[in-house]
């Protein structure tokens, strides 16, 4: 029987993100958190692999970017915090389902409500090297405006989709409040809206060192922007060589390019 669950465990993680379990009604995750999960492994690359290396994630889903980077960085622990009840419940079963509860845990709560920052820190207090914050923060805010798209029917698209007033500071200021001094924070953010995340990283305290344009296709606008900034530090932008997620019409049909397959292996697994 643990012989079974081994092997299932092991398959599971072989073939993530495919088999995620995703509850009716909920926004699916896709490329964003994917790419979010590569970028924010990256962050990792100075610290020593014998680190234990506490992470947090702020709204967390299911679960996927959490379990992207465990599977990217094998010495990290991690929390996904979640409000919704069942999108909670799901990352649980996510984590259970590719064998990594010894490491990767989800906490039912909403940032930045003071009982919920208790919690996070009473967990990255029992971590090895946790007492001073977590190392690297992700995040995957809302950023569509009230104006923006088709209103869903479904509760959780709307708040996972739909920006108000406050998300983006809310997401900042607990990532600030939570991790350690010169931490990482890394985030996704619509690559229209980069003045704002700029503005909002400022007042928190997180200084802004890298920056990746995302275009959907050579040729075209960035459609994202992943940033890595670091608490306490002073913005010192390095803006990395963009990356193009699909070939140009006259490259053929090739879903996804060599360069963005290698940024993120996952990508050209189906969810």
């Amino acid at each position: 029987m643990i012989s079974q669950a081994l092997t299932e465990s092991r398959d599971a993680r072989r073939h993530f993100p495919t088999g995620l379990l995703q509850p009716e009604g909920c926004a699916r995750f896709g490329m964003d958190t994917l790419l979010l999960a590569a970028f924010a492994a990256r962050s990792l690359h100075a610290l020593s692999p014998a680190e234990c290396v506490p992470v947090l994630e702020l709204g967390c889903g299911v679960g996927a970017a959490l379990l992207a980077v465990a599977l990217l960085k094998t010495n990290v622990t991690a929390l996904g915090v979640e409000q919704a009840p069942e999108l909670a419940q799901a990352a649980e079963k996510n984590i259970l389902r590719l064998g990594l509860a010894d490491r990767l845990h989800v906490l039912r709560g909403t940032l930045p409500a003071r009982e919920c920052l208790r919690r996070c820190r009473e967990w990255l207090a029992g971590q090895p090297s946790g007492k001073q914050g977590a190392a690297l923060i992700l995040a995957n805010p809302p950023y569509w405006t009230r104006r923006e798209g088709r209103t869903s029917p479904h509760a959780l698209v709307e708040t996972a989709r739909r920006d108000t007033d406050t998300a983006l500071d809310d997401f900042c200021l607990s990532a600030a409040a939570l991790v350690r001094h010169k931490g990482y924070f890394c985030c996704i953010y619509d690559a229209r809206m980069l003045p704002r995340l700029f503005e909002t990283c400022t007042r928190h305290h997180l200084g802004i060192r890298r920056l990746l344009p995302v275009h959907p296709r050579k040729g075209q606008p960035a459609g994202r922007i992943l940033l890595e900034a670091r608490k306490g530090a002073a913005h010192d932008l390095h803006m990395e060589e963009a990356l193009c997620l699909h070939p140009s019409e006259q490259e053929g049909n090739a879903r996804w390019t060599p360069e963005a397959l290698q940024f993120c292996p996952f990508l050209g697994r189906p969810s």
